[in-house]
């Protein structure tokens, strides 16, 4: 009887990204201080802002599913592990910013009444009250899913993953929904498909 070894080759399929040319050699270290404590972990595709010296900010998008009206308070959004808390600003439309008074995983509420949003309309996360500057600037995408509390739900610290700076992604596949101006701060180095 003889030991016979055969060796085949394959390519692993990755949903969210289609190809990878380049990563951060040694991953990256994620700041940790701004998860709600829902969160368990933090989902492969979500995008990454270099934050210097040597920490990363999670980029906080979503998605309205409903028109909200002028003057309202609250917003129907996508019902998804969003990863907006309590009293960050989010940008509206409009040139209007509000901040976060309530949230759940299908609304969020603000402080002040804002003006009508359209379904679809993607929010993220502003760099001040009453200005459409995102607070931080795309640069990356987290190549894996990363576990963000422990077993008894404490914040683990010191985060370190993966994180793609070049290649093609597959927009659909992203856990959270990417606004126009990100996919202009990556399109040096990264192809939405």
């Amino acid at each position: 009887m003889s030991l016979q070894v055969n060796k085949e080759s394959g390519v692993k399929y990755d949903p969210v990204f289609l190809k990878i040319l380049e990563d951060i050699p040694g991953g990256v270290t994620i700041k940790t201080d701004r998860f709600p404590t829902t969160t368990k972990e933090i989902k492969k595709g979500t995008l990454l802002n270099d934050g210097g010296s040597g920490l990363h900010n999670v980029i906080k998008t979503v998605r309205v599913t409903a028109a909200g009206v002028s003057g309202a308070t609250v917003l129907a959004v996508e019902p998804i592990d969003h990863l907006f808390k309590v009293g960050e600003n989010i940008f509206l439309q409009g040139a209007t910013t509000g901040t976060i008074a309530r949230v759940s995983s299908t609304a969020i509420a603000v402080e002040a009444a804002h003006n009508v949003i359209a379904s679809g309309a993607v929010l993220y996360e502003a760099a001040a009250v009453d200005t459409a500057t995102a607070l931080y600037d795309a640069s990356g995408i987290l190549r894996d899913n990363v576990k963000v509390r422990d077993e008894e739900g404490n914040l683990l610290d010191n985060l370190f993953a993966g994180a793609i700076v070049r290649g093609t992604v597959d927009e659909s596949e992203l856990p959270y929904f990417v606004t126009d101006q990100q996919k202009i701060d990556l399109t040096a180095r990264i192809r939405f498909a």
